[in-house]
């Protein structure tokens, strides 16, 4: 009896426990798909509470990017290297949608202004249109300043402390800004 116990029925048994166990959960890419969907549903809102939303950067450090974008674009559309300014551009979509994510009390602000803003400043630059891209540009910086004058930070009660104008000079000396046409 306990040979018949050792070789039939417990690895029977065994057998019939992991048909049961993955029947419930379901063929592999069902189970693998509820995998993805939990951790979708954990990480695309924010939690501060969890440890990889407390480490991610906050607004400030994406206006530092759209600050480097914006000045690139202006400098690629005043050379006439459009593909730069419309690469510019998309990076700028980019750093909003990250805000999105990191800082969804944001939103509210940041999201009106680059549905207006970004897509007149594109236009101008797929239409190689530079009188259209300074009125865009211009509207666009105009937004921020106004933004940041209805904002508070850190500490901070307002953003109005940034100023944001027209750029006088590249921030980057290395920068040919025709391009390699």
């Amino acid at each position: 009896m306990n040979r018949l116990v050792r070789t039939v029925l417990l690895p029977g048994m065994l057998v019939a426990i992991a048909l049961l166990v993955s029947a419930l959960q379901g063929p592999p890419a069902v189970a693998q798909d509820n995998v993805n969907k939990a951790i979708d549903a954990k990480f695309s809102k924010y939690d501060g509470k969890l440890p990889l939303w407390a480490i991610q950067p906050g607004t400030a450090p994406r206006m530092i990017e759209l600050t480097i974008y914006f000045n690139n674009m202006w400098f690629g559309a005043q050379a006439g290297n459009w593909d730069l300014a419309r690469f510019e551009a998309y990076r700028s979509e980019e750093a909003t949608k990250a805000v999105y994510v990191v800082r969804p009390k944001r939103i509210d602000t940041l999201k009106p202004w680059a549905e207006y803003a970004l897509p007149a400043l594109i236009k101008a630059i797929e239409a190689k249109d530079k009188a259209g891209f300074e009125k865009a540009y211009d509207a666009a910086i105009a937004g921020c300043n106004g933004c940041h004058a209805g904002s508070g930070g850190g500490p901070l009660k307002s953003m109005a402390a940034f100023k944001i104008t027209r750029p006088t000079t590249p921030l980057f000396s290395n920068i040919d800004f025709k391009g390699g046409r």
